[in-house]
């Protein structure tokens, strides 16, 4: 028995819509000063120098793309900072002592729970001092002068830098 004529339509017409995605479509390039900016940038490599896919380069002005930079820069690192603590976390390293002394919570409590748990357990006024500390990094990074979007470097992480160069090999 042969199927239905509905199955048959259906059946041609997803036929047709995959092979329309395939198909070449007209693309209508723009230039501006702002793709060539996105290509000499640093950090532009091969095989994918200029990637940009949603276009947000080609949004506002030289100053919205040098904060675009910044914003990608200061989200990146700081999950790198929680995927680092996440991590260290995991393995059963933590803090010795005490967190909080008033309500009887050590570090060692919160490392035997789960991340969202250990969150959830941290008095308020810990979170507030963790709150507190993004919100002074936010505010140093930005009054440095000249501003990124003015031209000045772009923001850095405000704990102390590490230098390995000087640690002697074993």
């Amino acid at each position: 028995a042969s199927p239905p004529s509905g199955v048959k339509v259906a059946t041609l017409l997803a036929l047709i819509g995959s092979a329309a995605a395939f198909a070449p479509s007209a693309v209508q390039k723009t230039s501006t000063a702002l793709n060539g900016a996105l290509d000499d940038m640093p950090g532009a490599t091969a095989p994918f120098k200029g990637f940009d896919p949603l276009g947000l380069a080609t949004l506002g002005s030289e100053e919205t793309l040098a904060w675009f930079r910044a914003a990608e820069l200061k989200h990146s690192r700081c999950a790198m900072l929680a995927t680092t603590g996440y991590l260290v976390q995991a393995a059963g390293w933590h803090f010795p002592g005490m967190l909080s002394s008033t309500e009887g919570i050590s570090f060692a409590d919160l490392s035997a729970m789960k991340p969202l748990d250990a969150w959830a357990a941290v008095p308020e006024t810990g979170r507030s001092q963790i709150y507190f500390t993004i919100f002074l990094a936010e505010i140093i990074t930005e009054v440095k002068g000249p501003h990124y979007t003015k031209g000045g470097d772009l923001p850095t992480i405000v704990f102390p830098p590490i230098n390995f160069s000087n640690v002697p090999a074993e």
